[in-house]
């Protein structure tokens, strides 16, 4: 049982040690270069549209025909904010200034972009 603990141990720090290194942060951002140049940077010609669609609709009166089983644009905003905009994000962010300093936000910035 104890050499198990000592495996899982030894798995665990090579996993570690991989995830909070530098070369991740590098595979990371260039996930997300690649996925940009391959959608011809969308989230950055597309803002205008992408706003559009989803801001101002949810803010539009309810659709006249409430039988369809759908559900309005704000309540889908809500729940993708939901979603994406949760205590870990909130949490990340303040673990990362006082571990980093505030640069950290500029790096967070750049890899949203990609995102």
């Amino acid at each position: 049982m104890n050499n198990a603990i000592k495996v899982l141990e030894i798995i665990s720090s090579g996993i570690n040690s991989f995830i909070w290194s530098p070369l991740m942060l590098a595979v990371l951002l260039g996930i997300g270069l690649y996925f940009s140049i391959r959608t011809g940077f969308m989230q950055i010609f597309k803002f205008r549209s992408i706003m559009r669609e989803t801001i101002s609709k949810s803010f539009q009166k309810k659709p006249a025909n409430k039988n369809d089983g759908g559900i309005t644009p704000f309540q889908a905003l809500s729940t993708a904010l939901a979603g994406t905009i949760g205590t870990g994000n909130i949490a990340g962010v303040a673990t990362a200034i006082t571990i980093a300093g505030p640069g950290s936000i500029f790096w967070m910035g750049v890899s949203a972009i990609f995102g």
